[in-house]
């Protein structure tokens, strides 16, 4: 039986909210270092792969979420092939180890409408808060390029935060829409 997660077609002009966590789920970054490389690979990745927009991520301990998009039916596929590849190779050289990293494939499910864009990219920028890391302070996300809080460690060159800010009327109101949710379009 397929996964719920499982993409049938991959649609161009589509956006995806795209996941995976470690096998077991384990750690899948235990160094700032290994965030640090995670994101070095996205952006790698993402100068091969034009067809691919990130339009925000966050980096948790076991596990990832990206916005993404693509302009073609094969990009975003050949985009987290890469970016997995080369983070496996360099955390299984690294940490002395052989096998699987993450648990199975990546998932990804599409965004449909303005609503439910919103509604994911506040769901990626606040999973740190739900695991106790706080948005505000968490440094491996696009929030920052949001919200603009100061961090420009945060990535971002990486991320293109217009799709999902366009959708709201004043800059301040992304913000409020992270701390209380009361901000619609």
């Amino acid at each position: 039986m397929p996964s719920r997660y499982t993409i049938k077609e991959s649609l161009p002009d589509a956006i995806y909210h795209v996941f995976n966590r470690g096998v077991e789920r384990r750690e899948i970054f235990t160094t700032y270092h290994d965030y640090q490389r995670f994101k070095h690979q996205m952006h790698q990745c993402l100068d091969r792969e034009p067809g691919v927009n990130l339009l925000a991520f966050s980096l948790m301990p076991n596990h990832f979420h990206l916005l993404v998009s693509q302009a073609d039916d094969t990009s975003m596929t050949n985009f987290m092939r890469r970016l997995g590849t080369a983070y496996v190779m360099y955390f299984n050289r690294k940490y002395q180890r052989v096998g699987p990293l993450f648990q199975g494939k990546y998932k990804a499910v599409r965004v449909i409408g303005p609503q439910q864009l919103m509604e994911v990219s506040r769901y990626i920028h606040l999973n740190p808060e739900r695991a106790g890391l706080g948005w505000r302070q968490h440094q491996h996300s696009s929030v920052a390029s949001y919200v603009s809080l100061g961090n420009t460690e945060a990535g971002d060159e990486l991320v293109d935060p217009r799709p999902v800010l366009q959708l709201f009327d004043h800059p301040g109101d992304y913000k409020r829409y992270l701390s209380k949710g009361e901000v619609r379009p």
